[in-house]
């Protein structure tokens, strides 16, 4: 007889068991299952979890339980007793937010801090102190500098995004903040990918560590497909313009690398009619924020975007990904396409790819004036039958400096992937 395991029977009490119900969640995945269990326990934890396995809960549950064990009056300063880190104020704002749905009724205190704005605005919030503390490494080191808050009473410190964390030149920082930290806390990193540089670092930073790997370990990949076109960089827009019009989608997340990029894409894409917004770090925090909700309400149909949305963005039903260029670390191609395969699969027919029965022919030079209109529509596509197994498809503009990158990309997705001609 097999035994179901759930929240209760990880030890979850009944305010946070009552909230993840609320929430949707019937059972733990995988990752929840290993991860609630081992943090609970105490033991330093090295989680593997690819994005949409629920590994923000994974972390959370555990420690807003052991967090909810002791009672402050309203009127404590409270010490910092648990330190979530993470790489950008994107991903910061969303575990905040995720800590008030998931620890409702626990009556503990969270604030969260990143770069972007005043100092000073943080600074006031720390009068009353706080249980929680979410933070980015560079904000969170300056305000140790001025000593406007203390770590050293954090219990539970956890690293999200951990493969980013070590690898965005931030050595000296990192080491600020471990060294601030008591002797025994509880050290926590969660990633979506696995790297040496991650590796190295847990074996120097953990000890008596549970290591979590297995089960869950990017499913979504197998339920995505990976088109990758061909496709010449001066006259690179012109395809996307083409790819756009063929997909005819309701809504898709198009990534560039760089901010002149995004602008330049958001205001071509506009001019051509395709009603499209963009984000990157130079955006300010609010406006990022309103065009990010306005894409998940269907206000328009084309986010673009650096990198800084292919991490700790949650995007519902979101089928399409675009690569306008392929990210130079294989690792960030996993994060980009991981944006989509959130749905459930619709009731579609077996074949396993996705094709387009259009006549192949060349786009002419020509075409490639940015000052000069489509003249041509795209040609009409009709799609064969997706898998039923399919819950996003991936779509990457390669310039032929960018064809070295993809037997990296190949190696991270485990499968093999053509570099095609473009269907028009």
């Amino acid at each position: 007889m097999i035994i179901m395991t759930t929240f209760a029977r990880l030890g979850l009490n009944k305010t946070l068991q009552s909230n993840v119900k609320s929430l949707g969640y019937k059972k733990p995945t995988f990752v929840q299952e290993k991860a609630i269990g081992a943090v609970l326990s105490g033991t330093d934890t090295y989680a593997i979890a690819p994005t949409g396995t629920g590994k923000t809960a994974a972390y959370l549950l555990p420690v807003l339980q052991e967090l909810s064990q002791t009672n402050f009056s309203e009127e404590q300063v409270r010490p910092i007793r648990a330190l979530f880190l993470v790489p950008t104020r994107e991903l910061a704002q969303q575990v905040e937010a995720s800590i008030g749905l998931y620890g409702q009724g626990l009556k503990l205190r969270t604030i969260s801090v990143f770069g972007g704005v005043r100092i000073q605005s943080h600074v006031k919030r720390f009068k009353r102190g706080t249980d929680i503390l979410v933070a980015t490494p560079r904000r969170l080191v300056d305000l140790l500098k001025n000593k406007t808050i203390s770590l050293n009473q954090v219990k539970h410190f956890v690293m999200d995004e951990a493969d980013r964390l070590v690898s965005m030149g931030i050595v000296n920082e990192l080491k600020s903040i471990l060294a601030a930290l008591p002797d025994n806390t509880q050290k926590v990193l969660f990633s979506a990918t696995d790297t040496k540089a991650l590796n190295k670092f847990y074996q120097a930073h953990t000890h008596r560590v549970k290591v979590i790997k297995g089960g869950d370990i990017q499913p979504a990949l197998d339920k995505i497909v990976h088109t990758l076109y061909r496709c010449p960089l001066e006259n690179k827009q012109e395809h996307l313009f083409k790819l756009l019009t063929m997909l005819d989608c309701d809504q898709a997340l198009i990534f560039a690398r760089t901010k002149r990029d995004v602008d330049f894409l958001t205001r071509i894409l506009n001019e051509q009619g395709f009603n499209s917004a963009g984000i990157h770090n130079e955006v300010p925090q609010k406006r990022r924020k309103e065009r990010l909700a306005s894409f998940k309400n269907g206000e328009f149909k084309f986010l673009v975007a650096t990198d800084i949305a292919s991490r700790g963005i949650d995007i519902n039903n979101l089928y399409y990904v675009i690569n306008y260029d392929l990210p130079v670390n294989s690792n960030d191609y996993i994060h980009r396409v991981g944006r989509t395969a959130r749905t459930k699969p619709a009731k579609l027919d077996s074949k396993k790819v996705l094709e387009a029965q259009v006549e192949n022919r060349a786009m002419s030079k020509e075409m490639a004036s940015k000052n000069r209109s489509i003249v041509n529509p795209a040609p009409e596509v009709e799609f064969a039958l997706h898998s039923k197994d399919v819950l996003g498809h991936a779509f990457s503009l390669v310039s032929p400096e960018q064809e070295r990158l993809i037997p990296k990309i190949k190696n991270v997705v485990g499968k093999e992937i053509k570099l095609e001609r473009t269907p028009w």
